[in-house]
Parts: structure tokens; sequence; C-alpha cells
């Protein structure tokens, strides 16, 4: 008798990272204050990774032709609105914070605003994984302790690696 190739395997067929786009938005840009979005005229002072003594290491990578956040081995990882704070944005015109995000492997993740002072919110993420997840974050969620006519800096946190697209307010 001869035997060959005979194994039991564990190996797993879940992807590690997106091989699509996010979703494509929908919101008209005329009603849109974008933050990060191929789809849209982001705000032209926005750093994406300022040095704020994160681990989160911080990359831009292109996936299936649109340019996407890549946040590994998330602890949190800010955006501001402008590096020099003579200007914030004013969003409270506006009722929703609009995030598209991906991940294999996170269990926590919370998306904050923050204003002067600083004041700041958490909205707590409730993870899917393996796909496209499109948030739809009323800004009634961070009304009345953080000042929506003053924001300055938006931050994520938890764990695992995230990708993040179309971030945006309308």
């Amino acid at each position: 008798i001869y035997l060959d190739n005979i194994y039991f395997s564990s190996a797993s067929t879940t992807p590690t990272a997106p091989t699509t786009s996010a979703p494509s938005p929908t919101a008209s840009a005329t009603d849109v204050i974008s933050v990060y979005s191929d789809a849209y005229t982001d705000i032209s002072t926005v750093n994406l990774n300022p040095n704020w003594g994160q681990a989160t290491v911080f990359s831009e990578e292109t996936i299936d032709e649109g340019n996407v956040i890549k946040l590994d081995g998330l602890n949190y990882q800010g955006i501001e609105m402008d590096p020099s704070y003579a200007v914030s944005q004013d969003v409270s015109g506006k009722t929703t914070l609009h995030v598209d995000y991906w991940t294999a492997d996170s269990t926590a993740f919370n998306v904050f605003l923050i204003s002067t002072g600083p004041t700041e919110v958490a909205y707590s993420v409730p993870v899917t994984t393996g796909s496209w997840q499109s948030l739809e974050i009323p800004l009634s969620t961070y009304s009345g302790t953080v000042n929506l006519s003053d924001i300055i800096q938006m931050k994520f946190d938890g764990n695992g690696t995230i990708y993040l697209d179309n971030i945006y307010f309308y």
C-alpha cells in the first residue's frame, strides 16, 4: 500500500485584509464635509497621522484602485482637523458622521469626536469582521458634551487591524 498527501488542515480561508474597495458613498458632495475619501474633496488641513505617542502603525494603502487608511495593531490613532489648531470644523449643521471600516480581527473599536478643551465622547462600534461595514453615527451621540461647532480632532481606539475609508460628515 502506498499512501501520499494524507493530512488534516486547519488553514483558514478568512481574509486578513479587504480585497475590494469600501462601498461608494451616495451623499451629495454639496452636503459633505470630508475628512478622508476618494469620492469627495477632503479638508485641506487634515493631519491623518499626528504623533500622539500611539503604538498604532498608520499607513495608507491602495485596495482595488481605492485609497484606504490601515491602522495596524490599533491602540489609538488621532486625526487633527488642522495641526496648528487655527481652524476647527463646524459640523453643527450636519446630522451624521459616516465611517466605512473593515477588520478581520478587532473585537473593540471606538470612534471619538473631540472639541476644544479638549472634550471628547466615544461611540462604541458593534464590530463585524470580514467585510466592509458602513457606520452612520448620529451626531446627537456627541452633542451636549462635544461642541459640534468646534471639532478639532477625531480619535479611533480599540484593537487589531482596522481599515478605514469614507470618513465624512453630512
